[in-house]
């Protein structure tokens, strides 16, 4: 059952908040005291880990357009719309840290870590999703730890970089996430972390539809705010949950989606390559990728 108790902002804790919109299954709010955008109410965790359980078997969920989206998970070739987005993310993290031993929280498939472990990196990682890092042990052959990842911070490992690919708007604790990763850190190393961006293009063209039509039309929006997301970030409110989580942003950069990745019909892929145009002029790309290292 979804939590139905009163809406508490994940990062600050504050009951004070804004309706932004409201949308089939939730409320979109807006924090008062520190601006940070979540939805209620939340998914129960056992829906969480169906979801997750269906979108690395099938496919299936809530969003017909990302039917395609996890099926690159899972093949190191090249090619692959993933593979060459962790091969760019690599280049811009390897120019400030060298190749040493690597933590990737939510791993997944291991996909990521076997595109690292090619480039010199000694891999790790850490997911709570069963299906996922049973490809992860059986095709690329590493030993991810199934479990929570406050649990393991605990252990007391060390690692040069710890990654975290789309995982802290999935978080119900972010800034102790944040402090976790911390935690894992050794001296000198560096967190990268990617989420969606709140202020994007989607959100601004979603939002306008929205209000237009007095909010009666929803469909936009609901492409965009989906149930497995609990946070949307905008730059300022990332840095603010990593500053709390005892972590300084050095580097933030705005990216955007790769339409390869995404199940389209031609018409609508051509429409959203024409609103992603857009956005690079305003500003508004979808994407945030950022680094950090410890205060």
């Amino acid at each position: 059952m979804p939590d139905l108790s009163a809406p508490l902002c994940l990062i600050c804790g504050s009951g004070e908040s804004d309706l932004r919109y409201r949308i089939t299954r939730f409320d979109v709010l807006e924090c008062r005291p520190c601006r940070q955008i979540f939805l209620h109410p939340l998914p129960s965790e056992e829906e969480i880990q169906q979801l997750f359980a269906s979108l690395y078997t099938s496919g299936e969920g809530s969003v017909p357009e990302l039917k395609d989206y996890y099926g690159f998970c899972f093949e190191d070739e090249p090619g692959n719309p993933l593979v060459e987005q962790y091969e760019a993310w690599l280049d811009i993290i390897e120019r400030v840290q060298a190749p040493g031993r690597l933590l990737d929280v939510g791993c997944g498939t291991g996909l990521f870590l076997a595109v690292a472990r090619r480039r010199g990196w000694e891999p790790f990682g850490i997911d709570e999703s069963l299906e996922a890092t049973r490809h992860a042990r059986d095709h690329f052959g590493l030993d991810p730890w199934v479990g929570e990842f406050e649990s393991f911070a605990d252990l007391g490992e060390s690692f040069d970089l710890v990654t975290g690919w789309d995982v802290i708007e999935h978080s119900r604790r972010p800034v102790k996430l944040m402090q976790a990763a911390r935690r894992c850190l050794a001296p000198g190393g560096c967190v990268s972390f990617s989420t969606p961006n709140q202020r994007s293009i989607l959100d601004l063209a979603g939002g306008l539809i929205y209000r237009l039509s007095g909010g009666r039309v929803t469909g936009p929006l609901e492409k965009f705010y989906i149930e497995q997301h609990f946070l949307y970030f905008t730059p300022d409110t990332a840095r603010s949950c990593l500053a709390l989580g005892g972590l300084e942003v050095f580097s933030m950069e705005r990216e955007l989606t790769d339409l390869r990745r995404l199940s389209l019909s031609p018409g609508v892929r051509l429409g959203l390559a024409s609103m992603f145009l857009a956005a690079r002029v305003l500003g508004r790309e979808n994407r945030l990728f950022m680094m950090a290292r410890a205060v």
